[in-house]
């Protein structure tokens, strides 16, 4: 007789939360909620996990989250996480089906669950390179061992709808309201990453492809010079059709390659290394600022419960990326020309859409394990932009270039 999957499921429950609180010392929102009036949102959420043994080979994962919002300034709401059928042949190979997390980064499969790591929260230059870590689709994980050394290629195929945040300073309705907007683009993505394991050591390498289709329709490519007074340098940068000139150049949908790499290894006296880098390239774009490298590293101790940390943190975009979106924020004609106020804003607000990327940060912190399941953390970090950052929101008629932001973090971490 074949007794059904369900009727055979060994089934586990787990949980896990953080609440975080954070406080700048600046009156500006960074990294999307933090300002000096401290908020609850910047880290907190809330998440639960079912896992299934349907049989030998067979499992079944579903994990939920209650988060802020990925489109919505002022609410938080549940996401299905993960939602996947597992299947392993045998014990060198898994095979997975549903909604799954990228195999991005060296810490984006437990990203949400704050007690496996000891940062406050994981360096945002380098896990904020896409903004989302989840996909639809199909991947699989195949190891195999050489020696003391673990191998294991990972790949996937899927796609995933998700929301791109953009924060203009200069209110021109109906082309640019000012404020927080929140773009829709259908991604379909895919990716191979190798790993090697030796002991306590990791090293991994990773490229990822991304063709993100905007919701709205075709994407800026490239904005042409208007010259205002012939002769001159004076003119303006077309960054929409309703102005006059020749035209946006446009293409249907942004390519996307990010090359990962990483490492975690054991020094001496207890002491890890953990470093990884990202380079984002839009292919078919130059002028966008998402052109970016970013990269951190980092110092931990583990002395009894205490691991206290330091590490670097940094993201820039590529240096004609950089010096477009630059260019585009400055560039102002004289007020003697007719609507002058109007076109210098249209300039801040290509600037804003770009989305450049100009900074580094300094963080020191510790974590207390209360528990194999429980840490208390703390954290002080630093951060400098140089010519532009879209992780800040500066107030209208400022720049978010030229800052420095201090942060304090508290949180506390769980899992059951």
């Amino acid at each position: 007789m074949i007794v059904p999957f369900a009727a055979r499921a060994e089934v586990r429950i787990s949980g896990f939360g953080t609440l975080g609180a954070a406080v700048s010392d600046q009156d500006f929102i960074y990294q999307r909620f933090i300002d000096d009036g401290g908020t609850l949102n910047r880290d907190s959420l809330i998440g639960l996990q079912l896992d299934a043994q349907l049989a030998d080979a067979w499992g079944l994962t579903l994990q939920a989250k209650a988060a802020p919002s990925t489109h919505d300034e002022n609410a938080w709401e549940p996401t299905l996480s993960w939602a996947f059928l597992s299947w392993r042949p045998d014990n060198d190979l898994l095979l997975r089906a549903g909604r799954l997390r990228l195999p991005l980064m060296l810490y984006s499969a437990n990203s949400d669950v704050g007690v496996t790591f000891e940062f406050a929260r994981l360096p945002t230059e380098v896990y904020s390179l896409l903004p989302t870590t989840d996909v639809n689709g199909l991947s699989f994980a195949r190891t195999w061992l050489d020696g003391s050394r673990e191998w294991t290629l990972e790949g996937y195929l899927g796609t995933t709808e998700t929301h791109w945040r953009y924060y203009l300073r200069d209110n021109m309705e109906p082309l640019f309201p000012a404020g927080v907007s929140f773009l829709s683009y259908d991604f379909v993505m895919g990716g191979l990453t190798l790993s090697r394991r030796e002991r306590e050591n990791i090293w991994r390498i990773g490229l990822h492809r991304t063709d993100a289709e905007a919701d709205q329709g075709p994407i800026p490519r490239k904005f042409p010079f208007v010259t205002l007074v012939p002769g001159t340098d004076i003119g303006y940068y077309q960054v929409a059709d309703a102005m006059p000139g020749p035209g946006v150049s446009f293409v249907d949908k942004y390519i996307i390659y990010v090359l990962t790499l990483g490492v975690e290894m054991t020094l001496p006296q207890d002491v890890r290394l953990v470093g990884e880098y990202g380079q984002r390239r839009v292919d078919n774009a130059s002028i966008a600022g998402p052109n970016t490298h970013a990269a951190y590293l980092s110092l931990l101790k583990r002395i009894g419960r205490w691991t206290p940390y330091v590490y670097w943190a940094g993201i820039r975009s590529r240096p004609p990326a950089l010096d477009f979106g630059d260019a585009l924020n400055r560039n102002r004609v004289p007020d003697v020309i007719p609507g002058a106020a109007a076109i210098n804003a249209t300039q801040r607000a290509g600037a804003d859409m770009l989305g450049p990327f100009d900074q580094q940060s300094w963080a020191i912190g510790a974590s207390y394990s209360l528990s194999p399941t429980s840490k208390l953390k703390a954290e002080w970090m630093h951060t400098r932009t140089g010519v532009l950052s879209s992780l800040v929101d500066p107030p209208a008629g400022e720049d978010s270039g030229g800052r420095q932001i201090n942060v304090f973090s508290l949180s506390y971490s769980f899992a059951f």
